[in-house]
């Protein structure tokens, strides 16, 4: 289960970078800026955020469909990006 989760990840993580350089491509037709792109880099505890919103809306789905090993396996990665926020354990400051 652990396998075919990190498998199922690891393609959405490639999908979801094709279509961030969509989107990147797509603001830089409509304003013809070359660094429009930098304009929404994220620094990693602004990403580090929206993946622990993005894991709570899925475990939130797991459970109310019941599908609890689906869940735990989220709840894991979940609290690991939770713990590595209060320690501060990134790099806050890309700027």
């Amino acid at each position: 289960m652990n396998q075919l989760a990190d498998i199922i990840i690891s393609k959405l993580e490639i999908k979801q970078a094709q279509w961030d350089e969509e989107f990147h491509s797509s603001i830089n037709d409509l304003y013809g800026k070359e660094n429009s792109k930098e304009a929404f880099v994220m620094t990693e505890e602004e990403a580090l955020i929206g993946e622990v919103a993005r894991l709570q809306t899925r475990l939130m789905i797991f459970e109310n469909k019941e599908e609890y090993e689906k869940a735990a396996i989220l709840l894991s990665k979940l609290n690991a990006i939770k713990s590595k926020l209060r320690k501060g354990d990134y790099d806050g400051d890309e700027d």
